[in-house]
């Protein structure tokens, strides 16, 4: 798997959790950079994989709940616990130790070019999602 191909299944993930209102990137990014945060606000104490799974799980759960509909439409709040979990899983195994070595710092400094794939990858879904909706209401219209 190509690391660009990491951020866009991050991404995926990221929009079965909630998909953001606008273009602007803080709202697109949210997921990504919260993920960051949970990691990097450590301030280097090495954690368990699981422990950075449940930190990454548990402050995107909070993100959600802080959000307001102005930033994201919400699909489903059922089952969010989990898609939270497989989201922090993905990232903790592919971006964190696969693309930044297991290494908090190199997350860091690397978080912004990542969060610039995960923007693009997330347009590029909520793009297609709108397509999909207009071409079948057109489909029902006829």
């Amino acid at each position: 798997m190509k690391e660009a191909d990491k951020i866009n299944h991050l991404a995926e993930l990221g929009f079965k959790i909630a998909q953001p209102n606008g273009y602007k990137p803080h709202a697109v990014e949210r997921l990504f950079r919260e993920s960051v945060k949970a990691i990097t606000d450590l301030h280097g104490i090495d954690l368990s994989d699981n422990d950075y799974k449940a930190t990454i799980s548990g402050r995107i759960q909070k993100t959600i709940e802080r959000m307001g509909d102005d930033q994201a439409f919400i699909p489903d709040r059922k089952g969010l616990d989990i898609k939270a979990d497989e989201f922090a899983e993905y990232f903790v195994n592919n971006i964190l130790k696969d693309i930044c070595n297991g290494k908090p710092g190199r997350l860091k400094k690397m978080s912004n070019n990542l969060a610039d794939g995960y923007y693009a990858s997330t347009l590029r879904l909520k793009r297609q999602y709108w397509n999909e909706k207009n071409q079948n209401k057109k489909e029902e219209n006829k």
